[in-house]
C-alpha cells in the first residue's frame, strides 16, 4: 500500500514537470526570440518551414487520431519525441555558430522540421497524459496541476531570467517534458470516468466555451498588428506589465477553479464562463487602450503588453476547457488538442511572423494608421459576440420542456439511468437518450437537451430498446420507474 501511494506521488511530480516545461513554449514564444532571431533575415524561412511541417504534423493527427492515439499511449513514444524535439532546437541553436553559412543554414533547416515534429508530438501526449491524469485522481487533481504549472511557467522561464538559464529553457525544454512523460509511464491503465453524471445537463456549456475562440483571434490579430509595427513590442510580453497582467489573471482563474470542494463538470464550466468573460472585458480595455494610445500618443507599449498577456490567460482558459471536455468524454482530446495548437500556436505564429510580415514587405503598408480604427472595430464585433453569447447561453440553460402529463423524476432518475446503462451495456450517448427517454422527452427535445439532429437521436433510441429489450417509450418509461422504485 505504502508503495503504491510513493509511485502516485512520483506520477503526480513528473506530469507537473512534464506540463511545466511544455508550457514555457506556449507561453514565451521562446522559438522565436532565442532559436530563430539568430539567423538574422534568413530566420525568416526557417521559421516559415518549422510554421509548414507543425501545420502538417497537426493535420495528421487530426485526421489520423484513432491511430495516434493508441501510439501515444506507449512510454517510448516520449522517448522519440523527445529525442527529435531536443535535436531539432539543438541544431537551431547551434547553425548560426556553424562556419560556412551554407551548411548552416541546412542545419537550420533540418532542424526546423525536427522542432516542429519533435513538438507537435511532445504536446499531443501531453494532452493524453492530462486526460490519464484527470481519470486517475480526478478532474480537480488534473485542473490544480494545471495552474500550478503555468503559474511556476510564467515565473521561471521568463526572458527576465539569467539569459544562460533561459536559452537552456529553449534548448531543452521539450526534451525534458518528454523526458518527464516517458518517467510517468504509459497511459493505457484502468481509467476512472465519472461517477456522477449529473454534470451532462451541462452540454450548452461543453459546446459553447469553444466561442471565446473569437476572443483569441481577435487578440491574435491585434498582436500581429502591434508586432508588424513594431517588432521590438513582442518582447514587451516579458515586461512587469505584462507579466504581472499574465500572473494575477492566472492565479484569479486557479483560485476560482479550484476554491469549490466540488467535483462535478458542472461546476468548473460555469468558472470557465464566468472567468471567460472577465477575459474578454479586459480585452476590450485593452483594445480601447489600443485605439486611445493610437490617436493620442502613438505609444503602443502598454496596450500590447496587456494583449499578450490576454493571449497566455486564454491559451490556459480555452485548455481547461479542453481537459474538461475530455473528461466528460464529449470531446476526442488527440483531435482537440491537435485543433487547441493549431489555433493558439501555429496560428498567431503563422499570422505575426510570417504572413503578415510578407505583406507589409511587398506593399509598403503603414501598419501603424491600421491601429487604431482596426482596435475599434474589433471591440466592436467582440462587444457584440459577448452580448450574443450571454443571450444564447440563457436562452440555453433552459431545459426543454417534456410532454404534458410526465413529471420529471426524483432526484436519483439520472442514477437510476446509470445504473441501467452499466447493467445493460449502452454507451455515454445511449445513457443521455435514456435519461430523457424516460423522461417522456421526445425526440426533438432529447436532440436539443443533446445538441445532435433528432435523427440520431432515433437511431440511438433504437438500440436502447433492443439492449432493453422494450418496444416503446412507455415500456421504457414503466422500466425506469421500477428500477427506480426497487431502488428507494
Amino acid at each position: 500500500m505504502e508503495g503504491a501511494r510513493d509511485t502516485r506521488g512520483w506520477k503526480k511530480c513528473w506530469c507537473l514537470l512534464a506540463v511545466l516545461f511544455w508550457a514555457s513554449y506556449l507561453q514565451h514564444n521562446l522559438y522565436h526570440t532565442t532559436l530563430f532571431a539568430a539567423f538574422g533575415a534568413k530566420g525568416f524561412w526557417i521559421f516559415a518551414l518549422f510554421s509548414a511541417s507543425l501545420a502538417v504534423a497537426l493535420v495528421s493527427a487530426v485526421l489520423f487520431h484513432t491511430a495516434v492515439l493508441g501510439w501515444f499511449r506507449l512510454r517510448r513514444t516520449a522517448l522519440i519525441a523527445a529525442a527529435v524535439s531536443t535535436l531539432g532546437t539543438a541544431a537551431l541553436f547551434l547553425a548560426p555558430r556553424l562556419a560556412g553559412e551554407t551548411i548552416g543554414v541546412v542545419v537550420g533547416l533540418a532542424g526546423a522540421v525536427c522542432y516542429a515534429v519533435g513538438f507537435a508530438g511532445i504536446s499531443l501526449r501531453a494532452f493524453v497524459m492530462l486526460d490519464f491524469y484527470s481519470r486517475q485522481l480526478g478532474l480537480k487533481a488534473s485542473l490544480r496541476l494545471i495552474s500550478i504549472a503555468f503559474l511556476a511557467a510564467l515565473v521561471l522561464f521568463s526572458s527576465s531570467v539569467p539569459s544562460p538559464f533561459y536559452a537552456f529553457a529553449a534548448v531543452g525544454g521539450l526534451g525534458l517534458s518528454g523526458a518527464m512523460q516517458c518517467l510517468f509511464g504509459p497511459l493505457d491503465g484502468t481509467a476512472r470516468f465519472p461517477a456522477d453524471s449529473s454534470s451532462r445537463d451541462f452540454g450548452v456549456y461543453n459546446r459553447g466555451w469553444r466561442l471565446f475562440y473569437v476572443a483569441v483571434f481577435s487578440a491574435v490579430f491585434l498582436h500581429s498588428i502591434l508586432y508588424a509595427a513594431d517588432p521590438s513590442l513582442e518582447f514587451l510580453g516579458d515586461a512587469p506589465l505584462s507579466l504581472a497582467t499574465s500572473f494575477l489573471l492566472l492565479l484569479a482563474l486557479a483560485v476560482s477553479l479550484l476554491a469549490s470542494s466540488s467535483s462535478k463538470e458542472g461546476h468548473y464550466w460555469r468558472v470557465v464562463y464566468l472567468a471567460g468573460n472577465g477575459f474578454l472585458a479586459v480585452l476590450l480595455v485593452g483594445l480601447l487602450a489600443v485605439s486611445f494610445f493610437s490617436f493620442v500618443e502613438e505609444d503602443f507599449s502598454v496596450a500590447a503588453g496587456i494583449v499578450l498577456a490576454l493571449l497566455r490567460v486564454f491559451d490556459v482558459l480555452l485548455l481547461v476547457g479542453l481537459v474538461i471536455s475530455s473528461y466528460s468524454r464529449k470531446s476526442d482530446y488527440v483531435r482537440s488538442g491537435s485543433l487547441y495548437l493549431l489555433a493558439l500556436y501555429w496560428l498567431p505564429t503563422l499570422f505575426s511572423y510570417v504572413l503578415l510580415p510578407l505583406a507589409v514587405g511587398e506593399r509598403s503598408l503603414d501598419v501603424s494608421a491600421l491601429l487604431g480604427p482596426g482596435s475599434l472595430l474589433i471591440a466592436g464585433m467582440l462587444a457584440v459576440a459577448l452580448l450574443a453569447l450571454l443571450a444564447w447561453l440563457v436562452a440555453k440553460s433552459v431545459p426543454p420542456e417534456g410532454p404534458k402529463g410526465v413529471a420529471p423524476g426524483p432526484e436519483n432518475r439520472r442514477e437510476v439511468c446509470e445504473a441501467l446503462a452499466q447493467r445493460f451495456g449502452l454507451t455515454l450517448r445511449e445513457s443521455d437518450v435514456l435519461y430523457y427517454a424516460s423522461l417522456g422527452y421526445s425526440s426533438k427535445a432529447i436532440g436539443e437537451s443533446l445538441f445532435v439532429a433528432s435523427g440520431t437521436v432515433q437511431s440511438h433510441t433504437k438500440r436502447v430498446y433492443a439492449k432493453l429489450g422494450v418496444h416503446s417509450k412507455q415500456e421504457l418509461i414503466e422500466l425506469v420507474n421500477d428500477a427506480q422504485t426497487s431502488s428507494t
